[in-house]
Order: structure tokens, then C-alpha cells, then sequence
């Protein structure tokens, strides 16, 4: 490499040298060819004899360089009046050689330029590849430690998941907690249910009185009213265990039948039929009888209880009753809303005593889909949920 390297640098410098040796020794033969011209022109004046061995000498030397510059391949022109031209080629041969030379010392100036900055990049290079060497050995001792901690890595995870079970397991104590009831509501709730207590040994009380009275009346119209005062007075024992203030304390079958009865508001009475139609076919549930009440009664007339009393029996052993309450439009809401679940806890106390309370009662709102009438709409439905 070293010896290629010099050889182009050394050999520039060696032709420089020989060119100008060669073109200075044309000049010298060029200005003897002069001389000795003019002289033989008779331009010369004549020299002496110390001149003339002095003529001869340079003649020789003339002679001499003539034979030089032909080994070198270099043949002088004949005829001295070419001599000009030759100077004027030497000398535009010797611009082209400067100028050849001024682009090599360029070229070169570039080379050794390119050269640097190659020396420079190599330096930028070994100090990044030294960089990257102590990054790698860094990763490769934290790879190390990593991999001396992998084998903890499983039980953290385990411990991780067993301390989010306990806290899962807390979370729900503490909702458990919190949904219980205070002191206060305990007490208020026993308050409460010591008096509905109280109230329903009284009802009993009554209704058992009434059933004596009853077997021993002779009296029809009698017995019918005591039979009603009994009826009144089971349906408002019975009130709070049957009656649903929302549909959410139904059980799934009869909040489902409720939902698709509160869509048809607006169906009059043939789309009704139509719809009825539907809910039988998709949810197997039946409307197995309406009741019509008295304005501002809630009283199950004896000929309306017999039928009830005759539908349950036809109906299916493990069947679920709903009965729905409507209200008509007229008057107030709230009030009607309390009569309306009044008379359907009415008719559910019935199906409890003959179903063993298998049913539940509820209040769906006040109504025209019925009739425009709004006694028409004074009704309570009996809904069959057949298993």
C-alpha cells in the first residue's frame, strides 16, 4: 500500500524537474543557432582568436545538448528560421505543463483533503464504536440483573393477585357495611312492624268473629254483607305482602308481562285484542278475566268473586297470577292510584286464599285505552303466567 501510495506523489515532482531542465537547454541551443545565424549573416562582427576557442566550445556544447535532446526524442527543426515557432510551442507546451501541473497540486490538495477528512471520520468512528461498546456492556450487566430478578417475577405476581383478592374481598365488606341499616332505621323499622303486627291480630281478630257470625246467620243479605266486611277486611291484612308500589319488587315473568302492557296506552280497543293476541302466543301469558268496580268502590261483588273463584280453578296448578289495577282518567290521580291498588289487592287476597299466594298485585295508571267511558276503565285484569 505504502509503496503505491508514493509512487504517484514522487513521479509529478521527477517530469517537473526534467521538463524545465530540457526546455531551459533548448533556450541555450536556440540563442547558440541564433548566434551562429547573425554571424554567418555577416550581423556578427568578427571575433578573436581567444574568442573564436571560445565559439568552438560552445559549438561542442551546442553539439552535445543536440544529442541529448535527441536520445530524449526531442529533434530540433532544421531550418533556423523555424526557431521562432519552436520557442512559441516550447513556451505554450511549458503553460500547459504549468497549467497540468497547478490541476494536479489541486487535485492533489483535494486528495489529501478528502484524505483528512476520511482520517477524521475514521477517529469519529473508532470513538462511536467505543461508545457503543461501553453502552452494550452496560445493557449486557442490566440484562444480567434483569435476568437475576426474573425468578422473582412470579412471585410478585402471585403476591400482586392476592392482595387485589383481599382488597375485592374488603371492598365488599365494606358495601356490606354500608347497605346495613342504621340504629335509628332499625329501631323505626321495629316500631313499624310492631304496629302492622298489632294490626293484623286485630284483623284477624275481627275475621275470625266475622266467620262465627257468618255460620251462624240466617239472613241472606246478612251473610252478604259480613261476607263483604270479611273480604274488606283480608284484602287490608293482605295489603302490604301483596301489593307492588314498583315494578321492580315483581319477579321476573310478571315484570316482563307488566313492561308490555305499559307500550299499548295509545292501542284502542281492537288493536288491543290483537296485541293480547301476541302476548299469549310470545309470552304464554293469558288475560283470563276483567273485573269491573263501582265508582269509588273497591268492593269484589259476590257474582264477580264466584267467577274468580271458578277461573282459578281451571287454571294451571304451578300458573302465577298478576293482577293489574287501571284507573280512569277522571278525578284525582293520587286518589285514584290508591283505589286502583285497593282493588287489585282485593282481588289478589282472593286468588292468595284459594292459589296459596301465588300472586301479587299492582297499579299500572290511569286509562282510556278501554273504552271512552271512563267506567269502562274502572277494571282490574286477572293475568294467568303460565310455567
Amino acid at each position: 500500500m505504502s509503496e503505491k501510495n508514493s509512487t504517484p506523489t514522487a513521479a509529478p515532482a521527477s517530469s517537473q524537474n526534467t521538463l524545465i531542465m530540457i526546455v531551459i537547454a533548448m533556450l541555450a541551443i536556440i540563442a547558440l543557432m541564433m548566434f551562429f545565424s547573425m554571424q554567418q549573416k555577416g550581423n556578427v562582427p568578427a571575433v578573436s582568436g581567444v574568442n573564436t576557442e571560445k565559439l568552438i566550445g560552445l559549438r561542442q556544447s551546442v553539439a552535445t545538448k543536440e544529442q541529448e535532446l535527441k536520445s530524449l526524442g526531442i529533434a530540433l527543426p532544421a531550418d533556423t528560421s523555424s526557431i521562432d515557432e519552436l520557442s512559441t510551442r516550447i513556451s505554450r507546451d511549458a503553460m500547459d505543463l504549468r497549467t497540468n501541473i497547478e490541476e494536479f497540486q489541486t487535485a492533489l490538495s483535494a486528495k489529501e483533503a478528502s484524505l483528512t477528512k476520511a482520517q477524521l471520520d475514521l477517529k469519529a468512528a473508532g470513538s462511536m464504536n467505543q461508545s457503543l461498546s461501553d453502552e452494550a456492556s452496560k445493557l449486557r450487566s442490566q440484562l444480567a440483573q434483569l435476568q437475576g430478578q426474573q425468578v422473582n417475577v412470579a412471585y410478585l405476581k402471585q403476591e400482586a393477585e392476592a392482595l387485589k383478592a383481599k382488597l375485592a374481598e374488603r371492598d365488599k365488606q365494606i358495601k356490606e357495611l354500608a347497605g346495613r341499616p342504621t340504629p335509628e332505621t332499625v329501631a323505626q323499622f321495629r316500631a313499624s312492624l310492631n304496629e302492622t303486627m298489632l294490626t293484623n291480630e286485630k284483623l284477624n281478630k275481627k275475621i275470625a268473629d266475622l266467620e262465627v257470625q257468618l255460620v251462624g246467620a240466617m239472613n241472606s243479605s246478612e251473610v252478604e254483607r259480613m261476607r263483604i266486611e270479611l273480604q274488606q277486611l283480608r284484602a287490608a291484612n293482605d295489603y302490604d305482602s301483596l301489593y307492588a308500589k314498583s315494578v321492580d319488587e315483581l319477579h321476573p315473568a310478571a315484570s316482563r308481562l307488566y313492561k308490555e302492557l305499559e307500550k299499548l296506552e295509545d292501542f284502542n280497543p281492537k288493536q288491543l285484542v290483537e296485541a293480547y293476541g301476541l302476548i299469549n302466543t310470545e309470552l304464554n301469558d293469558h288475560m283470563v278475566r276483567s273485573i269491573r268496580f263501582k265508582t269509588n268502590s273497591s268492593e269484589v261483588a259476590d257474582k264477580d268473586r264466584s267467577e274468580i273463584i271458578d277461573t282459578l280453578a281451571a287454571a294451571r296448578p304451578d300458573s302465577f297470577f298478576l293482577i293489574v289495577g287501571y284507573a280512569s282518567e277522571t278525578g284525582n290521580k293520587v286518589d285514584n292510584k290508591i283505589l286502583s291498588a285497593k282493588r287489585a289487592v282485593a282481588i289478589a287476597s282472593i286468588v292468595k286464599h284459594v292459589k296459596d299466594g301465588n300472586t301479587r298485585a299492582v297499579f299500572l295508571g290511569q286509562t282510556d285505552r278501554f273504552s271512552k267511558q271512563p267506567l269502562d276503565n274502572q277494571i282490574c285484569e286477572i293475568w294467568e303466567i303460565r310455567k
